[in-house]
């Protein structure tokens, strides 16, 4: 059942990154505007957009809405930290550009961060634009998950390892997914804010990990949702290159968080499934590499002047 909060007298600042999605940025605001009842900003944060993409941004954001032009893409989680250092709000909301807002989740998730110190990090329910659940958490994607699957987990330890999408009371996850992440601002500083290490994916696994680290947990509040419209950046790329990506950022992830035997057994397990098939021995180079952050695409892209 959802709460009537009458009034939640915190700020809530919404970070947002940009990548050549001004259409959808300018949707997501508007979304913002229509339903969010409690006080907030907007901060924007345009990734090296095109020329032409960054001048549309800035003709089409309401004047009150900050947009900060970052002269390299540094990523959802380069992106989402720079705007977190110009945000003012008592909780930071990173959501992506292509978020739409159909109901205010936030302010009913700020009380519930304030009724309960001891979660770090809280999303509400995604559905997709056609109205259909999406799962809005996962668990780690890590060696176990890799050989057995989430169902065998879900069935064998329905507690710690939850269904996804059936859902309908808060409950405690592994990780939420990053398109919504809401915590209070002392949290995500306390953790370490985003490493910028990592360019695409992952982000919401390293910053879940670390939040438990210091005694916090990660909730997804069902009853209130949002609609996603979906990867409105990564669509753009080629499915190798973001393949490549994904693998790339679990590497150096499961590295940093798991030592090196375990993530030496993690690796071997993907060389594995990747040799026995044929469609991803493009991916060969980056699962014998590790941590292969040296061929991100990071390291291609060009700044903007």
């Amino acid at each position: 059942m959802k709460k009537n909060w009458d009034s939640v007298p915190q700020k809530v600042s919404f970070i947002i990154v940009n990548y050549n999605s001004s259409d959808l940025t300018e949707q997501c605001v508007m979304s913002i505007q229509q339903h969010i009842k409690m006080e907030y900003e907007i901060i924007v944060v345009d990734n090296a957009s095109s020329k032409k993409d960054y001048d549309n941004l800035r003709l089409r954001m309401p004047s009150f809405v900050q947009i900060i032009r970052s002269k390299l893409n540094s990523g959802m989680g380069g992106g989402n930290l720079l705007g977190a250092n110009f945000a003012n709000g008592d909780y930071f909301c990173f959501i992506n550009s292509d978020v739409i807002f159909t109901e205010d989740c936030v302010s009913p998730l700020c009380s519930y961060l304030e009724e309960n110190p001891h979660v770090g990090c809280i999303t509400p329910q995604q559905y997709s634009p056609d109205g259909r659940k999406i799962s809005s958490f996962g668990h780690n994607n890590g060696l176990r998950f890799e050989i057995f699957k989430d169902r065998i987990f879900e069935i064998l330890f329905p507690k710690r390892f939850p269904t996804r999408n059936i859902q309908t009371e808060p409950i405690i996850v592994n990780q939420i997914n990053g398109c919504f992440m809401l915590l209070p601002a002392p949290a995500f500083w306390q953790a370490g804010g985003f490493d910028t290490n990592i360019f695409l994916y992952c982000e919401e696994y390293d910053l879940a990990t670390r939040l438990r680290r210091i005694g916090l947990q990660s909730v997804v509040h069902p009853c209130y949702r949002y609609t996603h419209l979906g990867s409105s950046s990564t669509k753009k790329l080629s499915k190798s290159i973001v393949r490549r990506e994904d693998y790339i950022s679990r590497l150096y992830v499961y590295r940093k968080h798991h030592g090196l035997l375990i993530s030496l057994l993690y690796q071997l397990v993907l060389i594995v499934k990747v040799l026995v098939n044929p469609h991803k021995w493009n991916m060969l180079d980056v699962v014998f590499r590790g941590e292969a952050l040296s061929i991100s695409m990071k390291h291609q892209l060009k700044g903007v002047s």
